[in-house]
């Protein structure tokens, strides 16, 4: 089975979660077979490691995780590949793909570039 975990810094703030949780279901009802969950690197839970123990005890193989962050400032390019390497380390059975942060990927760019002019 295959999973997608959305990461995201987290806040305290309940509200703040909702483009996460709103995107997560997007992408169950796009692609039902995938297992999707969100997680957060501090202020609130799950964190990355109980957001991927959760999918291993569901037999996922496969896990991508999608860093959700516009900016690839030190959560990107520090702490997350750290927490990579922990789970590959922890879970050696399973595939780990992390992709590059949101704010990098050009269809996102455009995207913005549309809701900006339009």
């Amino acid at each position: 089975m295959d999973a997608i975990v959305l990461f995201a810094h987290g806040s305290r703030d309940p509200l703040w979660h909702q483009p996460m949780q709103s995107l997560q279901k997007l992408i169950e009802q796009q692609c039902p077979q995938i297992l999707v969950r969100c997680a957060y690197l501090e202020l609130c839970q799950p964190d990355l490691m109980t957001a991927v123990h959760d999918l291993t005890l569901q037999s996922c193989q496969s896990i991508r995780v999608i860093p959700l962050f516009l900016g690839v400032g030190k959560h990107a390019r520090e702490d997350l590949p750290l927490l990579m390497n922990q789970l590959k380390s922890q879970y050696p059975n399973v595939a780990f793909e992390c992709l590059p942060a949101v704010g990098e990927h050009p269809l996102l760019l455009s995207t913005l570039a549309q809701i900006a002019t339009n």
